[in-house]
């Protein structure tokens, strides 16, 4: 019996039998939702309360999940596969598809690695420089790249940065046999001399625990020893070292704490910057290309919310809320760090250390090749046109083409074709090689076609919802927030998506959450922009715990940053995120979207919604209108 009981205990602690057992478990307990209850919303909130499970426990992969629900819809008898791939991929799917493209190119040349390392030599080397350098970098990376592609890529430097700080530790001084007492006292003071020279200058946090010396006849024994202690003594008298054992010393130094808290900041930074920088544009991160989705689906192309319009709210809180973040990880892991900004590492050869790092790193890439030119040519011109596409100021690109055929995956598909196109090296070309930038095969091996699947099953999902009716039922429960001030609507909303957040993904947040803030805010006689602009960036301050976001998840397998140290250093930037959020919503909100102002495109769906729907006063009925409209991504 105890035999067998071993054996389940050994069963039960392999997480794959989990998996398995909650594959069967979970459909069988979700059942009873569809067998006494045979309606499509029923039939639809089975599959996506199944999807959500699947999800949060990562029983299967992301793909596998998605083709999961595909099935079911088919298999429940609720739609068919040839209705559901219609809704399978929309504008903004390839306007994914071409950025992780442009994305692939990028890391394909090493053009970030040659960004980063330039930023890290001009920003400086202090620890609080540091923590700012890696901020910026990973943050302004990820405005136009994906943020687990850039804490992929910038976690490696900061961990060689990081290893960096401590010089390298002087060999103990080999005393050969055969070398009279005398001498081997002589040599050793000289290595010992020699260490306190290349120490930090903070002499107190080095120790001589023991001291290696060679063996010896048994009569001269006695004789090392008396003159091991003796100078031992006078050493530790000269340089203030805490008394040691004349047998054995050893000249290497404890590692020191401050380092090992400054490789975590560096770490933390990584992650921080790249969910925080993923705000500041519309293909930064999922979940405002879910915002930009449901705006279109409900309101169409009349909202002034596009490329730049976001940019200009968005870009200056995600540049601030860094700074702000900066400040908090610098008051949390280098005390003192004013001090620190003032001048460079306090020990000259720790700066050499971090500079000489940077300079191997930036000799392995060696000099700017053709195809790294080529490739940020491409990327500034697709960010121009983005910017030009309609800047209200002045007639856009898009007045040239037939309306609703401008969008801003138009240049990011020309951008990924020209990266197909363009050779590597114009001398190649001239001598008769001819290498594209990009090749198919290079880019199916780094594509991330399972987040495309899920992409496009997510959405299949949440059309299936809107069109059953689910989201019409779920939403009778909304509360009437009518009475509250704007400024409090949009700021509870901040807060409750911000720590929502750190338990589920930003983009189903953001899909479940806009669209009904959509109607409050029009019953509430508000810009919709307002509230869907607080739900869609706070949702992506996912700081505290690793499984809240991607970045967080790859810091932490790192190994050295531990949950409590996560969760002590993300409620700041947390705080302050919101914070400007909410500072940047009310000024440039207003000087951009008006969000003072009730807009003619709201009240004309408002209008729409009371001649189809029958209206009462509590704001959850008014809700129902505007949810049939949607379209998600994650």
């Amino acid at each position: 019996m105890s035999h067998v009981l071993a054996r389940l205990k050994i069963i039960f602690k392999n997480a794959g039998i989990w998996k398995l057992i909650l594959f069967f478990l979970g459909p069988t307990l979700l059942s009873p939702i569809i067998i006494y209850n045979q309606t499509a919303s029923a039939k639809a909130g089975f599959i996506l309360i199944l999807v959500t499970f699947f999800l949060v426990v990562e029983i299967v992969p992301l793909s596998a999940t998605a083709l999961m629900a595909i099935c079911l819809m088919a298999l429940t008898g609720v739609q068919g596969t040839a209705e559901t791939a219609k809704t399978f991929a929309t504008e903004t799917f390839f306007l994914l598809t071409s950025v992780l493209i442009l994305a692939i190119s990028i890391e394909e040349t090493m053009l970030h690695n040659r960004l980063a390392l330039l930023a890290l030599r001009i920003i400086g080397v202090s620890p609080s420089k540091l923590i700012l350098g890696f901020l910026l970098i990973s943050g302004l990376l990820s405005m136009w790249m994906s943020n687990t592609a850039v804490a992929l890529m910038i976690l490696p430097i900061a961990m060689a940065v990081s290893k960096s700080l401590t010089p390298d530790e002087p060999e103990d001084e080999e005393i050969p046999l055969g070398i009279p007492i005398q001498e081997q006292v002589r040599r050793l003071s000289v290595s010992v001399d020699r260490l306190h020279k290349k120490s930090t200058g903070n002499i107190s946090q080095r120790s001589f625990k023991v001291i290696d010396y060679i063996e010896t006849p048994n009569d001269m024994a006695d004789v090392l020893v008396e003159e091991s202690t003796t100078f031992i003594e006078e050493k530790g008298s000269q340089y203030g070292l805490a008394p040691a054992s004349a047998r054995r010393m050893s000249l290497k130094p404890a590692t020191p704490k401050w380092q090992t808290e400054i490789g975590k900041a560096l770490q933390l930074s990584t992650a921080y910057g790249a969910n925080i920088g993923g705000m500041a544009t519309l293909i930064g991160a999922y979940p405002n290309m879910v915002m930009k989705i449901n705006v279109e689906k409900i309101y169409g192309m009349e909202t002034s919310l596009n490329f730049t319009t976001f940019f200009l709210v968005a870009a200056p809180i995600a540049i601030l809320s860094l700074i702000a973040s900066w400040i908090v990880l610098s008051v949390i892991f280098v005390p003192g760090w004013i001090q620190f900004w003032k001048r460079k590492l306090n020990d000259t050869t720790k700066t050499k250390g971090v500079m000489a790092t940077l300079d191997d790193r930036l000799k392995e890439l060696g000099p700017m090749r053709e195809s790294e030119i080529t490739v940020s040519c491409i990327f500034l011109t697709v960010v121009i046109l983005w910017l030009l596409r309609d800047p209200r100021v002045f007639p856009g690109w898009a007045a040239i083409l037939r309306p609703g055929c401008a969008s801003d995956s138009v240049p990011a598909m020309l951008g990924a074709l020209l990266l197909f196109i363009l050779p590597v090296s114009g001398k190649d070309l001239y001598n008769g090689n001819y290498a594209p930038i990009l090749t198919w095969k290079r880019v199916v091996t780094k594509f991330p076609w399972e987040l495309l699947l899920f992409v496009g099953g997510l959405t299949s999902i949440t059309s299936l919802a809107d069109k059953s009716g689910l989201m019409t039922s779920l939403a009778k429960e909304i509360p009437d927030l009518r009475s509250l001030p704007p400024l409090v609507v949009a700021t509870g909303v901040s807060l409750l998506a911000s720590f929502l957040t750190e338990i589920m993904s930003g983009g189903v947040l953001t899909a479940i959450l806009t669209p009904i803030l959509a109607n409050v805010a029009e019953d509430m006689g508000v810009n919709p922009l307002y509230f869907m602009l607080a739900a869609t960036i706070s949702s992506q301050f996912a700081f505290m715990v690793p499984i809240s976001s991607f970045p967080t998840m790859i810091i932490k397998s790192a190994g050295s940053v531990t949950n409590w140290d996560m969760a002590k250093a993300g409620f700041g930037p947390k705080v302050v995120c919101t914070i400007m959020l909410i500072l940047g919503l009310e000024i440039l909100g207003i000087l951009v979207f008006d969000i003072r102002t009730f807009p003619d495109w709201a009240e004309a769906h408002l209008r729409e919604r009371h001649n189809t729907f029958l209206v009462t006063n509590d704001t959850s009925s008014s809700v129902r209108g505007i949810l049939a409209n949607v379209t998600v991504l994650p």
